[in-house]
């Protein structure tokens, strides 16, 4: 009887083991993300990085990074919102508090400004 008690009680704590892995795995939030690489906007002699979740801005020559980062509020077929306005897809135009702030321009990685060999010279 001892047996048949110690298998049975093994067998269902290594089966509820294997269950509590299954949920555990399956709740643990995944987001679906872009396997393409961020879009490289350029508005009048400003440098954007657009990627499927943020608006980057401040470009910094020297460490190639961008500083400001805001959050994308929506995304749609047409425009995009974030804190800045919002971005229409179709023309270019970046819309702020009704107003046209610029139109925008889609670059390359390799577009946006470089630092020279001498460096800065002052």
């Amino acid at each position: 009887m001892k047996i048949i008690f110690s298998s049975i009680s093994r067998l269902i704590f290594s089966y509820s083991k294997f269950l509590a892995g299954l949920v555990l795995l399956s709740t643990i939030g995944t987001y679906a993300h872009s396997s393409e690489g961020p879009t490289y906007l350029k508005c009048n002699n400003s440098y954007y990085k657009l990627t499927g979740t943020s608006i980057k801005s401040h470009y910094n020559v020297r460490t190639k990074k961008f500083t400001y980062s805001s959050t994308i509020y929506s995304y749609t077929n047409d425009y995009i919102s974030f804190h800045g306005g919002h971005l229409d897809r179709n023309t270019g135009e970046w819309k702020a508090d009704g107003k046209v702030r610029c139109i925008v321009q889609k670059i390359t990685f390799n577009d946006l400004p470089k630092l020279n060999a001498e460096g800065k010279l002052f």
